[in-house]
């Protein structure tokens, strides 16, 4: 499980907090997304942790508009960038 966990004011964060508002005495919340580069139906497991949230299944970028943007494990791998040129 990797475990995302920065700034109090970074766009991500703010997104996966607010995830968890919105859903409250939730410990595990499932994200079904597109992969942006396979196009693959991706499920992301998020749980809140001490040190932030815990991703298991994929990975979450921001997007330049700040929104999110899912890759599989996959497609994560072989490019973990989001400006990748071979991005879809």
């Amino acid at each position: 499980m990797e475990t995302y966990s920065k700034s109090k004011h970074d766009p991500l964060l703010k997104i996966l907090k607010k995830l968890f508002e919105d859903k409250p005495g939730k410990s595990k919340i499932k994200l079904k997304e597109r992969c942006s580069g396979c196009g693959r139906l991706t499920t992301i497991e998020i749980t809140h942790t001490s040190r932030g949230y815990g991703l298991q299944g994929g990975t979450l970028f921001m997007s330049p508009n700040d929104k999110f943007i899912v890759k599989c494990l996959n497609c994560y791998e072989k490019h973990f960038k989001i400006d990748d040129k071979s991005e879809k």
